[in-house]
This record gives structure tokens, sequence and C-alpha cells, in this order.
């Protein structure tokens, strides 16, 4: 397990309040299609362009940036907190945990009607 990673089982109320955001979920499902850790910057390109419905390379260095800004700032602390994510901002680097697989369920609610 990553170093950052929670032993302890999410909460019904933690999950929800965790894909509250749908900025949010676009970073954990960009997250969960990844294989292995992922740049700051290369992450927020894909949640942009998931809310977009497009290509990470057509997302400007404007909307890669602000959005890497609310990544960095906002979500990546809530799901390090919850042991979802192991977030390096040194590094700007992120990866899931083994907690991530408690949200699954809920992933295959929001997959099937979106």
């Amino acid at each position: 397990m990553p170093d950052g990673a929670s032993s302890e089982s999410l909460t019904t109320d933690r999950v929800f309040d965790l894909l509250a955001d749908a900025e949010r979920r676009r970073a954990l499902s960009a997250l969960r299609s990844a294989d292995g850790s992922v740049q700051l910057g290369d992450l927020a390109a894909e949640t942009v362009a998931r809310d977009e419905c497009t290509d990470p390379s057509t997302v400007t260095a404007d909307e890669r940036e602000r959005t890497a800004a609310a990544l960095h700032h906002k979500h990546l602390p809530r799901l390090a907190d919850s042991g979802v994510v192991c977030y390096d901002p040194a590094e700007s680097r992120v990866e899931l945990t083994e907690t991530v697989e408690e949200l699954t369920p809920y992933f295959e609610i929001i997959d099937a009607y979106e």
C-alpha cells in the first residue's frame, strides 16, 4: 500500500462526500483509467477533457492550469486525507491506493447513468 493509504474503510457518508463534486469524480475516473501514478498536469488535462467530451490534447493551457490548481488545493488533499489517493505535491504526482476499490460499486452506478 502506498504511503498515505488508509487501512480504514470509507463510511457511506464519506463516499458520498467524495463523489459529490463532479470535477472530483472526473479526476477519480481518469485516475482509475490510468496505469500507475500520473503527473498533476496530465490529470488536469484528462479531467477537463472528460468534462468537455474531447481529447486531452485539445485542452488549453489556461484550462489545464486552472483545473490543476483546483485539484492541488481542493480535491487531491481531500482524497488523500480519505486514503483514496497518494499525492506528492513536491513531485506533482498522484496515484490511487487500494482504498479506491471501495468506490467501485458507486462508479458502476455512475457509469450506468452518465
